[in-house]
C-alpha cells in the first residue's frame, strides 16, 4: 500500500462562488495570498482562475512537491485567510485535494493510440 511519503506531488483546489458585486474584491484578496504561498517551501505553482465553471466562480489552485508540504501550508496562519474567503461563497464551496502517486508520460498516449479504432 502506498503511503503519503510515496506521493509524487499534491494539489489543492479551492473554489467559491462570489457575489458579482464583490468578485474583484474576492479576487484581490486571493491574489494577495498567492505571493506568500508561492514562496513557501515545496510550492510548485499557485494560480487563480475566474469564470469557470460559472461566471462568478473563483478557483485557487496550488501544486506542492509533497503531501507534507501541502499540510504545512494548511497549518499556516496565512491559510486562515483562505478559509475566511471560502466562507464568503454564495454557494457550497469546494475544497479538494489530489495526492498523486504515479506519473506517466508519452507511453500512455502510445498505448491509447494503439487501441483507438
Amino acid at each position: 500500500m502506498k503511503t503519503s511519503c510515496d506521493a509524487l506531488m499534491a494539489m489543492e483546489r479551492v473554489s467559491v462562488v462570489a457575489d458579482p458585486a464583490k468578485i474583484e474584491e474576492i479576487c484581490d484578496a486571493f491574489r494577495s495570498l498567492m505571493g506568500p504561498t508561492r514562496a513557501r517551501r515545496g510550492c510548485l505553482r499557485c494560480e487563480l482562475y475566474t469564470g469557470w465553471p460559472g461566471p462568478n466562480t473563483v478557483l485557487l489552485e496550488s501544486l506542492w512537491k509533497t503531501r507534507e508540504d501541502l499540510v504545512q501550508h494548511l497549518q499556516s496562519d496565512r491559510y486562515k485567510s483562505v478559509l475566511q474567503l471560502v466562507e464568503t461563497s454564495l454557494e457550497q464551496p469546494v475544497i479538494e485535494f489530489f495526492i498523486v502517486f504515479r506519473r506517466e508520460g508519452l507511453e500512455i498516449v502510445e498505448e491509447a493510440r494503439k487501441r483507438s479504432p
